[in-house]
């Protein structure tokens, strides 16, 4: 069960807490594929969720992107389709050009034409964070969405994902358990346990590596 209250604003705020914490259901409850109970879900000055109102939007209309652990990559089609897979009010030029844009933008742009089912778990996740930005999201959310790279890989996805965040200016809500994630991503930390944000503010000082290590 949930029980939480916090803002996010544009940039990163990583969502940091053990397995089974309830981060991952915080994310789905912002996503609109879990409903809680009752509170409060305003993104963008967008009221996705309001219990007392009786505002439910449905995923669609969040304008959410979500990368979650699975990465719900789809088997039958090439990468470059996968990317382009939510552009379809594009002319099929523009959609090619913004896609192959994202995906170099990740280090991924010579695996345009390659099938998702030969892809590694390192290429597999870059593909799902190129699909989930090439749609200008109103927040990005983020399930552990490094977690199949090598540290080297890891660090250069981090800086794109910056480097991304500079331009567009979202929030970019993170889930992590790994500290050393949470001290280079987080411009804001949220700790959670059991449902419950028990603790909030920039990495230093709500992260002790002793205590979380």
């Amino acid at each position: 069960m949930l029980d939480c209250k916090f803002e996010i604003h544009a940039g990163f705020s990583v969502l940091f807490g053990a397995s089974g914490a309830g981060k991952t259901s915080i994310l789905d409850c912002i996503a609109g594929i879990k409903r809680p109970e009752s509170g409060r879900i305003e993104v963008d000055e967008v009221v996705c969720f309001d219990s007392a109102k009786k505002i439910d939007l449905p995923p669609s209309a969040r304008r959410m992107a979500y990368v979650f652990q699975d990465l719900a990559l789809f088997p039958h089609l090439s990468v470059l389709e996968n990317v382009i897979y939510g552009l379809d009010h594009l002319r099929k030029e523009t959609r090619q050009e913004v896609g192959h844009a994202v995906l170099a933008r990740f280090g991924s742009g010579h695996l345009v034409q390659r099938s998702t089912r030969d892809l590694s778990g390192g290429e597999r996740q870059r593909v799902a964070l190129a699909r989930s930005l090439v749609t200008n999201p109103r927040a990005l959310l983020l399930d552990e969405p490094l977690a199949a790279l090598d540290r080297a890989t890891r660090l250069k996805m981090i800086d794109a994902l910056q480097s991304w965040n500079e331009e567009h200016a979202i929030p970019i809500l993170y889930v992590t358990h790994s500290v050393r994630e949470a001290l280079a991503l987080g411009q804001r930390v949220l700790v959670v346990e059991a449902g419950q944000v028990i603790a909030q503010g920039t990495p230093a000082e709500v992260l002790d590596r002793e205590s979380w290590e």
